[in-house]
C-alpha cells in the first residue's frame, strides 16, 4: 500500500514540474513542434527498451494498432501539442489547471453518447469544472489563444481516456500503448514540424537534457509508477492522489518563473481540484456496486 501510495506522488510530482521544464526548452529557442516531436520520439525508443528488457509482449492486432495509429495523433499527440503551445502563452500553473477539466468532458460524452447514468458525484465534478474555467480564464488579463489551446488539450485527453475504456487498444499494457501511440504521433508531428518548418536540432545541451528529461521522467515513468499505483491502490484512490499534479504543476510556476496567480484563479483552481475528487469519489461508489454485485452473483 505504501509502495503504491509513494509510487502515484512520485508520478504527480514528475508530471506537476514537467511544464516547467517544457517551458524552458522553449525559452531555449525550441520550438513548440519540436518540443513536441521529441518528447514523443524519445518517449517511443526508452518505452521500447524497457518493453524488451522487461520481456512485455508487444503483440497487438491491426484493429489495435490503427485504433493506437488514431489515437496516438488525435488524442495523445494532439493533448501534447495543445498544451505546449498553451504553456508559451499563458503562465503553466493556470494551462495545467484548465487541462484538468477533461474529466468534464468525459462525463459528458459518456453521458450523451453512451447514456451513462449522470451521479450527483458527477454533477458536482461538472459544476466545479465549468465555474473553475469561468473564473481562470480571465480574458482581460490572459491571452485569449493561450486558454482556448489549454481547454482545448483537455478535450483531446477526454477523447484518449474514452478511447482506453472502450477501444480494443484499452487492453493492451500501458507501456505497450505508450509505445506504438509514441510512435505514430511522433511521426505525424515530425512530419508536421517539417512541412511548418519548426523542425530543428536541440539548439543547446541544456535543451536535449531537457527534451530528454520530459520524455524519459515526465512521460514513460511516471506512466509506469501510476500504472503500478493503480494497480496497488485502485484506480479510485490513484486518481484523487493524482490530482496533486496541478497543484504541483500550479506552484512550480509561481516560484520558477514567478507567475502571479490572481485571487480569482486561485478560487478556479480549487474548484477544478474539486472536479478531479468528486471524479474520483464517484469512480469509488462505482466500484463498490460492482463488488455487491459480483457478491450477490456469487451468493445465488
Amino acid at each position: 500500500m505504501k509502495k503504491g501510495v509513494l509510487a502515484v506522488v512520485i508520478a504527480s510530482f514528475l508530471y506537476g514540474i514537467m511544464p516547467i521544464f517544457t517551458k524552458r526548452a522553449l525559452l531555449e529557442g525550441m520550438t513548440s513542434g519540436a518540443v513536441v516531436f521529441y518528447r514523443l520520439f524519445f518517449a517511443a525508443i526508452v518505452s521500447f527498451i524497457v518493453l524488451k528488457v522487461l520481456g512485455i509482449d508487444m503483440t497487438a492486432t491491426k484493429r489495435q494498432i490503427t485504433e493506437m495509429a488514431v489515437m496516438g495523433v488525435i488524442g495523445f499527440g494532439a493533448t501534447m501539442a495543445l498544451l505546449t503551445m498553451a504553456y508559451s502563452l499563458i503562465p503553466t500553473g493556470l494551462a495545467t489547471m484548465l487541462h484538468f477539466t477533461y474529466p468534464l468532458f468525459v462525463t459528458v460524452v459518456m453521458t450523451v453518447l453512451f447514456k451513462e447514468k449522470m451521479s450527483k458525484a458527477k454533477l458536482v465534478a461538472c459544476l466545479c469544472a465549468i465555474g473553475g474555467i469561468l473564473l481562470i480564464a480571465d480574458f482581460s488579463s490572459l491571452s485569449v489563444a493561450g486558454v482556448m489551446l489549454a481547454v482545448a488539450s483537455g478535450t483531446t485527453y477526454a477523447a484518449y481516456v474514452i478511447a482506453n475504456k472502450k477501444l480494443t487498444f484499452g487492453r493492451l499494457h500501458g507501456l505497450v500503448i505508450v509505445f506504438y501511440v509514441s510512435s505514430f504521433a511522433a511521426v505525424f508531428f515530425g512530419i508536421k514540424a517539417v512541412v511548418t518548418k519548426e523542425m530543428m536540432l536541440p539548439c543547446s545541451p541544456l535543451a536535449l537534457v531537457l527534451l530528454l528529461i520530459i520524455a524519459v521522467f515526465c512521460t514513460v515513468t511516471t506512466l509506469f509508477l501510476l500504472t503500478y499505483g493503480i494497480k496497488t491502490l485502485g484506480a479510485s484512490t490513484a486518481s484523487m492522489l493524482n490530482m496533486l499534479e496541478p497543484v504541483i504543476g500550479l506552484v512550480a510556476g509561481v516560484i520558477v518563473y514567478k507567475e502571479i496567480i490572481p485571487l480569482k484563479g486561485i478560487i478556479g483552481c480549487v474548484l477544478i481540484v474539486m472536479t478531479g475528487i468528486a471524479s474520483a469519489f464517484d469512480s469509488a461508489n462505482s466500484d463498490v456496486k460492482v463488488k455487491v454485485h459480483v457478491n450477490t452473483n456469487r451468493l445465488n
